[in-house]
C-alpha cells in the first residue's frame, strides 16, 4: 500500500452514527475518502450521512449493519465492493456495559464479546481479500484504555484486550498483502455512551486525566485518520487518553 492520503479510497466505518464514529466518518470524508457509515440505528445512520454529505465534498453512504449478524456483515462488504472495493475498515461499533465479576451476567459477557471483539474480527476476515485485491489497505480497531485494566469492568476490558491482541497478530498475518492493522485505544471521551456514568465515577475519572479534560470525538478521529494513511505503521496501539494511561488506576 503506497497511498498516503484518503483521497479516492473507500472507507467502511462501523458504529459510524455514534459520537466517536461520526467524528471518524467526518475526518475521513474531509480527507477525500468515500465513506460508508454503517450502524445499527437506521434513522441515526441516515441523518448522519445526510449531515456529512452537506458538510463534505466526498461521497457518504448510509448502511444499516449489525456487527453480530453474519449476513449483515457480508452485505456490508458486498455494498463496499459495489462501490469499488474496501480500502479502509474502521471497527468502531461497540457497547460499554459491565459489572463487577460477582454480578456479571453470562449473557452480558457474551454480548460484549460479540460486539466488541468477535464482530470486528469477522469483518476484518471478510474485508481482507477485498483490500488485498486493491493492493492493500488499512484496518483500524477501536480498542480502549480499559484493555490495561479498569476496576469493575472485567468483561469490557477482556473484549478490548482481545482486540488489541488480535490487532498485533493480524498485522503480522496481513502485512505481506499490504494491509496494515492498528488500534486506537481511547480513554474517557465525551459521548452519549459515557453520559450514563454515575456522577462520582465521572468526577474521579476526569480528576485522573493529566490534561484536565475529557476527550472529544475529534481527538480520536485524528488518530484513526492518521493510522488509515500510515503504510509503514502496523501492529501498534495508539492510546488517546490525555495521559490517563500513565497515571495510577483507582479502585474504590
Amino acid at each position: 500500500m503506497t497511498a498516503t492520503t484518503s483521497t479516492g479510497r473507500i472507507a467502511l466505518v462501523t458504529g459510524g452514527a455514534g459520537g466517536i464514529g461520526r467524528g471518524i466518518c467526518s475526518a475521513l470524508a474531509a480527507r477525500g475518502a468515500t465513506v460508508v457509515i454503517a450502524d445499527l440505528d437506521p434513522a441515526a445512520t441516515a441523518t448522519t450521512a445526510a449531515t456529512l454529505t452537506a458538510e463534505q465534498a466526498s461521497e457518504v453512504h448510509p448502511l444499516v449493519l449489525d456487527v453480530t449478524d453474519p449476513g449483515s456483515r457480508s452485505a456490508a462488504i458486498d455494498f463496499c465492493t459495489g462501490l469499488g472495493g474496501v480500502d479502509v475498515l474502521v471497527n468502531c461499533a461497540g457497547v460499554l456495559r459491565d459489572a463487577r465479576v460477582g454480578r456479571l451476567d453470562a449473557a452480558l459477557f457474551r454480548r460484549l464479546l460479540e460486539i466488541n471483539l468477535l464482530g470486528p474480527l469477522a469483518l476484518t476476515r471478510l474485508a481482507a481479500p477485498a483490500m488485498a485485491a486493491r493492493g492493500g489497505g488499512a484496518v483500524v480497531n477501536l480498542a480502549s484504555r480499559a484493555w490495561l485494566g479498569t476496576f469493575g469492568s472485567t468483561a469490557y476490558s477482556t473484549a478490548k484486550g482481545g482486540l488489541v491482541g488480535s490487532t498485533r497478530s493480524l498485522a503480522l498475518e496481513l502485512g505481506p498483502s499490504g494491509i496494515t492493522v492498528n488500534a486506537v485505544a481511547p480513554g474517557f471521551v465525551e459521548t452519549p455512551m459515557t453520559d450514563g456514568l454515575p456522577p462520582d465515577v465521572r468526577r474521579r475519572t476526569l480528576d485522573a486525566i493529566p490534561v484536565g479534560r475529557g476527550g472529544r470525538p475529534d481527538d480520536v478521529a485524528g488518530a484513526v485518520a492518521y493510522l488509515a494513511e500510515a503504510p509503514y505503521v502496523t501492529g501498534q496501539v495508539l492510546v488517546v487518553c490525555g495521559g490517563r494511561s500513565i497515571g495510577d488506576p483507582y479502585a474504590a
